[in-house]
């Protein structure tokens, strides 16, 4: 079994970013990276200080861009 993870810059991405792991720990590691490394982007860039709440917020929005599945290979 194979995991397709699909990430997308926003919600109207109609060419989003997909890859493609042998193993589900793959999968999640690369989610996660994609997931952190946006909201890094994100924090870095912000004239304003990011309270804790915030920064959660900003997790569970990139969250919705990012998705897996399993993908059968024959």
């Amino acid at each position: 079994m194979a995991y397709k993870v699909t990430q997308a810059v926003d919600y109207l991405d109609t060419n989003p970013l997909v890859s493609v792991f042998e193993e589900e720990w793959e999968a999640l590691e690369f989610m996660n990276g994609c997931l952190d490394g946006a909201v890094q982007y994100r924090v870095a860039h912000s004239p304003y200080t990011i309270s804790e709440k915030q920064l959660e917020e900003m997790h569970e929005q990139e969250g919705t861009l990012v998705r897996i599945e399993e993908v059968n290979t024959i």
